[in-house]
């Protein structure tokens, strides 16, 4: 099972977020978008790998950006990738349906 298939199919409440960074796959997992007690976007670094998984309402969880660990810069750019996806998420669900934004 691959972390993204271990993860419900809605953004983490709190405790299961406290449940992830105790797996033995996960060295840790931080939440970087928390809207009341959901947890929509986190980093987790799993082995040697940091990821930025993100909730989509429509699509579920996917992995937005991938990096290997040991910088703190690898942190900043799956942050950064988060930050940008979501915005472009956010924009799309701005349009009226059938609307093309590279218009």
């Amino acid at each position: 099972m691959t972390l993204i298939e271990s993860l419900p199919p809605r953004p983490l409440r709190s405790a299961e977020l406290e449940a992830l960074r105790e797996a033995d796959s996960v060295t840790e997992a931080a939440p970087l978008g928390v809207d009341d007690d959901a947890v929509r976007a986190l980093a987790v670094q799993a082995g040697e790998t940091i990821h930025g998984l993100g909730h989509d309402p429509d699509e579920g969880w996917t992995v937005v950006e991938s990096r290997e660990a040991g910088d703190p810069e690898d942190l900043a750019a799956v942050r950064d990738a988060l930050k940008t996806w979501e915005a472009r998420r956010a924009a799309v669900g701005d349009q009226p349906e059938g609307a093309d934004l590279d218009e």
